[in-house]
């Protein structure tokens, strides 16, 4: 009977605690999602969870936030400031972030499906594991950036900046890449199916194992980059150029070479477009 009393008297102190101190942190957390909306600035704060979707948020600052499974989707976040923001596993389908300035923002396995992003400016930023189909970064800035194994098909990053950046993984099936400077990015183990990369700047990228099946890479700088085992079955080289590019073990198959820019170019047991083996040795 003692014991059973005590167990009554334990569960009822428990259940006071939770009741005198629930309401508080409640309602600091909706305090601080209320002062987020009336003033637009919540720097260093902490909205993890809380949901924003389909609200107008232009010009916020959102410094430092902690934002973990924060929703923004479908939010007008145009110029908005989350330099260094953590927006792990944020949503953030068809938001428009044009011009947004999220520097060295955490935006790891964040859903970017669909959203814009347009001048964005996502300089060391981490986008490892983010889902970003059918996302609109045309002229954006991702030098240094982070985006491991980032699902980005039927992407739009015309004239964008991936200097240095790591895509290694990534799956960039037929995204549109024409005139972007790619230039030292790692793109190791990638998926360019079918990509458009006309006029784009790879000199010195790190392209081993990648799958450029069909690509366009008519007029591409592609001096110096690292194309070992990567296969290129069909794809437009018209006007390209790969001097010094390393090529062994390649598939070239399928490819008209008439007009590339191969001097220099190692083409060391490369699956040759007539069906030969590429000479080793210079």
């Amino acid at each position: 009977m003692k014991n059973y009393l005590f167990e009554i008297k334990k569960a009822l102190a428990t259940w006071l605690v939770m009741l005198l101190f629930a309401p508080v942190c409640f309602a600091s957390e909706s305090e601080s999602v209320a002062e987020f909306k009336r003033s637009h600035h919540c720097i260093q704060c902490d909205l993890r969870y809380a949901s924003f979707a389909g609200s107008r948020l232009d010009d916020v600052n959102l410094t430092g936030a902690y934002l973990f499974n924060a929703n923004f989707k479908k939010c007008l976040m145009g110029d908005a400031v989350m330099r260094s923001a953590i927006l792990t596993n944020a949503q953030l389908q068809y938001a428009d972030l044009t011009r947004a300035d999220l520097e060295k923002a955490s935006l790891q396995d964040a859903d970017l499906n669909g959203v814009t992003l347009l001048g964005a400016n996502l300089t060391f930023a981490n986008l490892d594991g983010a889902k970003m189909e059918a996302a609109e970064l045309s002229d954006a800035i991702l030098t240094t950036a982070s985006m491991v194994g980032a699902n980005m098909p039927n992407l739009f990053a015309v004239n964008a900046q991936f200097r240095n950046t790591n895509l290694s993984r990534a799956n960039l099936k037929s995204a549109r890449l024409n005139g972007a400077n790619m230039e030292g990015a790692n793109l190791n183990g990638a998926r360019l199916v079918n990509a458009v990369l006309t006029n784009t700047d790879l000199r010195g990228a790190q392209l081993k194992q990648a799958d450029l099946s069909g690509a366009s890479l008519e007029f591409a700088n592609l001096s110096q980059a690292n194309l070992q085992n990567a296969i290129l079955a069909g794809a437009i080289l018209n006007g390209a150029n790969l001097q010094d590019a390393d090529f062994s073990g390649a598939d070239l198959s399928k490819i008209d070479l008439n007009g590339v820019f191969f001097e220099g170019a190692n083409l060391c047991r490369a699956k040759m477009p007539d069906g030969s083996s590429g000479i080793c040795g210079h």
